[in-house]
């Protein structure tokens, strides 16, 4: 049985998909919903930064590539590319080059870099 929270979140997605693939239309990065493959996410082209870029992506999929550190197979879900390119802000060229563990093992390594002798360290 499916729960009524269940079903409205399944309706506004189909209605925020509707909403984006109309705005992809108007302003002409697509000409039909044909165009958005059904396990896609489309972009908003309200919310993504091109970064000087002329090419206009038109859909999130889901990416596979391999963790720059320990070389383990990863996937890009396109619902964490969605976030990080709209919510974010960051430019649409670049890429995920590490994996969580790895990600996190760089920030932990970086972060006490930049406290040198004779500056305080800020409160945690």
């Amino acid at each position: 049985m499916t729960s009524r929270k269940e079903k409205n979140l399944r309706e506004g997605a189909a209605a925020d998909r509707a909403s984006r693939i109309a705005k992809l239309i108007a302003v002409g990065w697509i000409s039909s919903e044909a165009e958005i493959p059904d396990d896609a996410i489309p972009v908003d082209p309200d919310l993504i930064n091109l970064g000087g870029s002329y090419f206009h992506p038109t859909h999130f999929q889901a990416v596979q590539f391999r963790c720059s550190d320990c070389g383990v197979p990863q996937t890009w879900a396109a619902e964490d590319q969605r976030w990080y390119y709209e919510t974010t802000g960051a430019p649409y060229y670049s890429t995920a080059t590490r994996c969580r563990g790895c990600r996190k093992k760089e920030q932990n390594r970086k972060n006490p870099a930049g406290f040198s002798p004779g500056h305080a360290k800020p409160n945690a």
